[in-house]
């Protein structure tokens, strides 16, 4: 019942972006990929393979969630003509994943009311916005329903909590968290006569599990060239300690909420962000410490904050260094903590109003009673305001034009704010200014050649030396980097591979890739891709023999 009412409630909320269509990596990764449209025994198999073309294009191997998906094209066909279902899935697994965070803080001892309104807050924090509305973050989801689901059932079901936790990591790796949680509980729990006693064995189990598939995600993310430092930690600690500032101001209060995050790093030790960063690190560091010491039940909740936040702390940098899904599990992590903090309280509280009912307890216990009823209300009006914002948020994943203007307002100066700078640089006649803009872009981390040759609003440079050499420098980049990876998928990248041989004036290398790609058979490379491809070099020649 619960998770029926979460779904109805976050199906309201989340109405202005059940209609959108497919945004951002929903386009890279559905469209064109033929393991993506078929739920077949040879697509299971592709999906499957660590070192297959699913994961060359999504730099993880994460089968269960790209099944999900597939499972999904199943029953509610085309990804692009009718994406509500996909929409609403996502909303009711969120309220699924409310529900679940509201059963593991019963379990850990919250009464069922403030169980339910921890939940309903996590349900419609703003935050989260980002997870449910984008299609795509199914995975996050997903990894977060098994990992509770893991994490409830390690007391008592062992066999079936170790299963849940292997669909976690194999839906997105983030939920490797769970097993820090998971020591913790363990360790912080007191068995009881007649309690199962401490799951430490199921536990190395867990780990066992996490080290095999760690060696199997990491070379796969390797062989796909994601590991690429930008800057040496010791040059971004500072950023990485200012992200953290931000991130408190947006759990709180929800503010600082956009799509494609780029803040500017600080540039002094004044810097606001940094010092409010500092200062969260430091703080929480001595409450995880305390509660580890006191062995409190709220360490687990810190340990499941922490370790969901260290994979995206910026130690290994994104082009994109913040984003608000990051703190999906942290959210959780967090609220959890506070909330079992304070569960002894809210028992004793619950206890009398049973025994002599609210007027009794309210004449009684004045003090103790009105806090509780703040606190509830409280609780309630935060729950508002954040259904409020997060419907304005769920706007923003309404169509591509709306997420850009959001990340564009937010950050001018970001990759988004260049691109739309450009944009107005070619409408006024200025292609020396839209030539800057997009060298800017380039320098913050958009690189992709493909991505600018693929923008209609951004033809007008085409033809341009300045812009022309930016984009064979880009094609060139990639070219390298292709050649240098490890695993090779059969027809990985061959269609970008083709298009950056012709930006550099390359028709023969194109056609022997798309040669080698043909030659691996359709999972490669589809008929009707290969097809345009053969038009595309065939109309590059022609225009370099007429150059001639």
């Amino acid at each position: 019942m619960a998770a029926l009412l979460f779904a109805g409630i976050a199906s309201f909320v989340y109405q202005p972006a059940l209609q959108g269509p497919l945004l951002s990596d929903d386009l890279l990764h559905f469209l064109n990929a033929p393991w993506m449209e078929e739920l077949s025994t040879e697509s299971v198999l592709v999906i499957l393979d660590p070192k297959g073309q699913p994961v060359q294009a999504t730099a993880n191997w994460a089968p269960v969630h790209l099944l999900a998906h597939v499972l999904e094209h199943e029953l509610f066909g085309s990804y692009a003509e009718n994406t509500y279902p996909y929409h609403f899935v996502n909303v009711a697994v969120h309220g699924l994943n409310a529900t679940l965070f509201a059963a593991l803080l019963m379990a850990h001892g919250v009464p069922l009311t403030a169980a339910l309104l921890a939940a309903l807050l996590f349900l419609l924090h703003p935050a989260n916005v980002e997870a449910v509305a984008w299609i795509f973050q199914l995975k996050t989801l997903l990894s977060f329903t098994f990992t509770f689901a893991a994490l409830l059932w390690l007391p008592r079901r062992p066999l079936a909590s170790i299963l849940c936790f292997a669909l976690a990591i194999l839906a997105k790796p983030s939920a490797a968290a769970a097993l820090a949680a998971a020591i913790v509980f363990e360790w912080t729990r007191q068995p009881g006569p007649g309690d199962p006693p401490r799951r430490t064995r199921w536990l190395v189990a867990w780990a066992g599990l996490l080290a095999g598939y760690a060696l199997i995600e990491l070379g796969a993310f390797r062989g796909t060239g994601e590991y690429q430092t930008a800057a040496p930690l010791s040059e971004r600690s500072l950023q990485v300690v200012a992200i953290v500032g931000r991130y408190l101001v947006m759990g709180v209060s929800s503010f600082g909420a956009s799509a494609f995050h780029q803040p500017t790093p600080p540039s002094s030790l004044l810097d606001p962000w940094l010092l409010l960063g500092g200062a969260t690190l430091l703080g929480l560091g001595a409450i995880c410490v305390m509660a580890l010491l006191r062995r409190r039940v709220a360490a687990g909740w810190l340990g499941l904050a922490v370790a969901s936040y260290l994979p995206v702390a910026q130690i290994f940098p994104f082009p994109y260094p913040m984003a608000d899904r990051y703190l999906y599990f942290v959210l959780a992590g967090l609220f959890g903590a506070l909330v079992v903090s304070f569960a002894p309280q809210l028992r004793a509280a619950q206890g009398r109003l049973r025994e002599r009912g609210p007027g009794a307890v309210l004449a009684a216990t004045p003090g103790p009673a009105l806090g509780l009823a703040l606190g509830a209300a409280l609780a309630l009006a935060l729950s508002l305001g954040f259904a409020a914002r997060a419907h304005i948020r769920a706007g923003v994943w309404s169509s591509p034009e709306a997420l850009e203007t959001d990340s564009a307002t937010n950050y001018p100066d970001g990759v988004t704010g260049q691109i739309v700078l450009a944009r107005r640089a070619i409408a006024s006649g200025d292609l020396e200014k839209a030539a800057d803009a997009i060298e800017a872009a380039k320098r913050l981390g958009h690189d992709n050649a493909l991505a600018y040759m693929s923008d209609p609003t951004l033809q007008g440079l085409r033809g341009h030396p300045r812009y022309e050499a930016l984009l064979q420098a880009m094609a060139r980049r990639w070219v390298e980097q292709w050649e240098q990876l490890p695993n090779k998928a059969p027809g990985f990248g061959v269609v970008d591979l083709v298009i950056y041989h012709l930006v550099l004036g390359e028709p023969e290398r194109a056609k022997a890739r798309l040669a080698e790609a043909e030659a691996a058979g359709p999972a490669a490379i589809s008929p009707d891709v290969a097809q345009q491809m053969r038009a595309n070099i065939a109309q590059v020649e022609a225009s370099l023999g007429a150059a001639e």
